[in-house]
């Protein structure tokens, strides 16, 4: 703990220099500082259009009484965010669903295959199914449940061998997320790799692996994509990550009543669409410029999703054996989750 605050006295020390990020100064007058656990480069959608994007709103419409700091890059495993903002370490940071799958089993629904037609209709029908029918299940306990959001989705990038079946796909080693994506990997013959995502450079570019999962704006944006030569794009996605921003619950509390009025309009679903569009608006590009160098970009063909739909159903079953021990009627939550993809896209 000792070397952790060593670390957040540099942070804050350097949290000047950090607001040039958003453009805007840090008021010496502020009452209220979130320092935020930035471990991502800043030009990650989750910080340029997340932790920016409420920095820019917040201290401007709150005339600098709420005021955002960022370290100055990873203070601790990402893995542990939960414990970091829930014991005061850092004020907030950003983690996804699979870092806390015994506590955080709600809103996976939004990671089962197919459900992500596109960043923006997922994170928006994640956080209204949230709302209606998981938060009153408390599973964010202890921190402020900020927003929820995701990228574009995860599809198949390989560097040697294209894959057109899912036999294709037997033995070959993929780097994953964690928990559920990489589950639904191995349904399908594959032997995940889970790592995060500064990881993922070194594997790829090693061998070490035969490809991996992912948007497209994340193999471009980790530079990766000079190494992929072959890509099959699943309807809606093989998966998905749900990202959880969350603010330590004490942290919250000190602030005003009618400040936390004003953070409440850039958070939650305003701030999944500034996150979710930016990573469409970068899978657009980043699809066309794969392409254009070369990279053999192919939609799974009906037999391709017929054998994935058989193989990741009892995916479902489990999310919804586990809604019902949650006391939540999933079933429901999911048809809801279903219609609101339609309905945001």
């Amino acid at each position: 703990m000792k070397s952790s605050f060593r670390i957040l006295t540099t942070a804050v020390a350097l949290g000047a220099g950090l607001a040039a990020w958003a453009g805007t100064p840090t008021p010496a007058d502020a009452q209220t500082k979130i320092l935020v656990h930035v471990f991502a480069p800043p030009n990650y959608p989750n910080n340029s259009h997340g932790w920016v994007y409420l920095k820019e709103n917040v201290e401007r419409d709150t005339n600098g009484r709420v005021v955002f700091e960022f370290t100055p890059g990873k203070v601790a495993p990402p893995n542990r965010n939960w414990d970091h903002v829930s014991n005061g370490v850092v004020d907030a940071a950003y983690l996804h669903t699979g870092f806390e799958r015994n506590r955080l089993w709600l809103p996976e629904v939004g990671r089962l295959t197919g459900h992500t037609p596109s960043a923006t209709a997922h994170s928006v029908a994640n956080w209204r199914t949230y709302k209606k029918f998981f938060e009153e299940k408390d599973e964010f306990k202890g921190v402020k449940l900020l927003s929820l959001y995701s990228f574009a989705g995860e599809n198949i990038w390989t560097m040697n061998k294209p894959v057109n079946a899912v036999s294709d796909l037997k033995g070959m080693k993929l780097r994953s997320g964690a928990g559920l994506g990489a589950n639904i990997l191995k349904s399908l013959g594959i032997a995940p790799v889970p790592s995060l995502a500064a990881e993922i450079f070194p594997m790829v570019s090693k061998g070490v692996v035969d490809g991996m999962t992912g948007p497209a704006a994340l193999v471009t944006v980790l530079k990766v994509d000079q190494f992929m030569k072959y890509g099959i794009v699943y309807p809606g996605a093989l998966n998905t990550l749900a990202w959880t921003p969350i603010l330590n619950q004490e942290k919250w509390d000190s602030i005003s009543a009618d400040d936390q009025v004003i953070m409440e309009k850039y958070i939650g679903e305003a701030m999944a669409r500034s996150v979710a569009g930016e990573w469409d608006r970068r899978e657009a590009a980043s699809r066309k410029s794969m392409a254009a160098n070369g990279v053999q970009i192919i939609d799974a063909s009906p037999a391709f999703v017929a054998e994935v739909e058989k193989r990741t159903a009892k995916f479902t079953d489990e999310w919804l054996a586990r809604a019902a021990k949650r006391g939540v009627d999933g079933k429901a939550a999911l048809a809801y989750f279903r219609t609101q993809l339609k309905d945001a896209q």
